[in-house]
């Protein structure tokens, strides 16, 4: 791996685990033994850093998206969205990278909040479509529209995820699976 890929590594998981605003340049520097100029040489600016990782991010997302959208059926896709949130979770030091950057909104330059909120409404977006397609087949319901379902949806998964790091595993796991079982359709 080169040095630009270890550095955005790093700085995801520095992301992930502490949030845009809690880590640094030195930090990175420090984790990886190399000078903050070398830092700089790839990514002049934290900015361009932030920018970086909501690219990977997302690239990471979509991929893992388009291989539940192999699958037919609703809940097989479905289970691509709890693959990205349980990847997110990862030991349970983790939450979604998304989540991360809310929390610091108002502290991110602009051209981060455009990019984090672009993958945010594909994933909202494609959480809906899942969930239209699960209706219209009778496997699902749920009140309400598709999109407002799917933001409620991705609401509380990045609120599972805070609540996972604190208290669990296990705890994200029962919350992952009250989502599901408010989706069945009633017997």
């Amino acid at each position: 791996m080169d040095r630009k890929e270890q550095i955005i590594e790093v700085g995801l998981e520095l992301l992930q685990k502490r949030g845009y605003a809690s880590f640094s340049y030195a930090d990175l520097s420090e984790r990886l033994g190399i000078t903050k100029a070398s830092i700089h040489h790839h990514f002049r600016s934290k900015e361009a850093l932030g920018v970086a990782l909501s690219e990977r991010y997302f690239e990471l997302v979509r991929q893992t998206l388009r291989e539940a959208d192999e699958h037919d059926d609703p809940w097989e896709r479905f289970e691509g969205y709890e693959r990205v949130v349980f990847g997110a979770f990862g030991s349970g030091d983790r939450i979604c990278a998304a989540g991360a950057v809310q929390s610091d909104y108002n502290v991110i330059p602009e051209s981060m909040r455009t990019k984090w909120c672009e993958l945010i409404q594909y994933v909202i977006d494609w959480i809906a479509q899942v969930l239209q397609e699960g209706r219209r087949r009778g496997l699902m319901q749920f009140p309400g529209s598709p999109e407002t379902q799917a933001m409620m949806i991705f609401s509380t998964m990045q609120g599972a995820l805070q609540y996972g790091r604190a208290h669990g595993r296990e705890e994200l796991e029962a919350i992952v699976r009250q989502v599901k079982d408010n989706l069945r359709p009633a017997a």
